[in-house]
């Protein structure tokens, strides 16, 4: 199994290049790590009204981002390592990348035990989420390892902006969590990588950046960043006398669940409560190209 790791903290060069490869920009079996600038990452069937403090994410510049895969909401900074796990067709295993982990840190005496939803717990509390997505000759295995993360920005970061009277989309399930360096101070990211790329007896190797030139890594950036994923994506849900589904608005009107379209159905106060400015990050996310 290679090993790649990216030099770029933009979560949405990151999770298109994960696409890339599942879709067969690289030979499988691969393990790819990264490490994301402050996010928030929303499971694929996600409400981001529900399951993170956007005013909070706004004012501190965290970007709010929708994966690809299902699962819940989870925190990213420099503090986390995100890993994902590439397998061909043959190969599905939810919890082979899991086992890897849980053996390597072992070998420095790091003991680590895996739930029956394939998260990784450090004295009884979660360390490590995961998520799983399959297409016909593919799947992967991802998920978040708190190594020296801001555990109150991602307390705060996952607090709920509002509470619908109904929802379809799939709720998180909240834990509490633990970082690696709680228990195991001075552990480096680049350490954890160390002991998975020696237990899988290879060498790791950074990513080159003429990867983003690839056809297929800016149509799957473009799509991530696009209005009709971040936002359009969310199910169903009901607030207030709103009905929304896919980011269109169903009653009172029909129009995009956006805030030219609610003057006068919500408060101004509210309006900007729902819809903080992430301008700044819109900007911020497309310099890459």
């Amino acid at each position: 199994m290679k090993v790649l790791v990216s030099p770029f903290k933009n979560p949405f060069i990151n999770l298109a290049l994960e696409d890339f490869f599942l879709r067969g920009g690289v030979d499988l079996p691969l393990a790819f790590f990264y490490v994301n600038r402050p996010c928030v990452v929303l499971g694929r069937f996600q409400n981001p009204w529900l399951e993170c403090h956007l005013p909070y994410l706004a004012q501190n510049d965290i970007w709010m981002v929708r994966r690809q895969s299902g699962g819940g909401c989870v925190f990213h900074d420099e503090g986390n390592l995100n890993y994902s796990f590439i397998y061909p067709e043959g190969m599905i295993d939810r919890r082979r990348g899991v086992e890897l982990i849980q053996k390597a840190l072992a070998r420095a005496d790091i003991p680590l035990e895996i739930s029956p939803r394939h998260d990784l717990w450090l004295e009884g509390k979660k360390i490590s989420g995961s998520a799983f997505k399959q297409t016909k000759s593919a799947s992967f295995h991802h998920g978040t390892f708190l190594i020296s993360s801001d555990l109150t920005k991602l307390e705060e970061s996952l607090k709920h902006t509002l509470i619908p009277k109904e929802t379809k989309s799939i709720a998180s399930v909240r834990s509490k969590v633990i970082t690696l360096n709680e228990k195991y101070p001075g552990v480096e990211i680049f350490d954890v990588i160390d002991l998975i790329a020696h237990e899988l007896k290879t060498i790791k190797f950074e990513i080159e950046g003429d990867l983003l030139s690839m056809p297929l890594v800016q149509e799957a950036f473009k799509q991530l960043t696009s209005w009709e994923w971040m936002w359009g994506e969310t199910p169903h849900f009901e607030f207030e006398n709103l009905k929304v589904h896919k980011g269109e608005m169903k009653e009172p009107i029909q129009a995009r669940f956006e805030p030219s379209n609610l003057a006068g159905l919500l408060d101004p106060d509210e309006l900007a409560r729902l819809f903080p400015d992430f301008s700044n990050q819109h900007e911020a996310q497309l310099r890459v190209f």
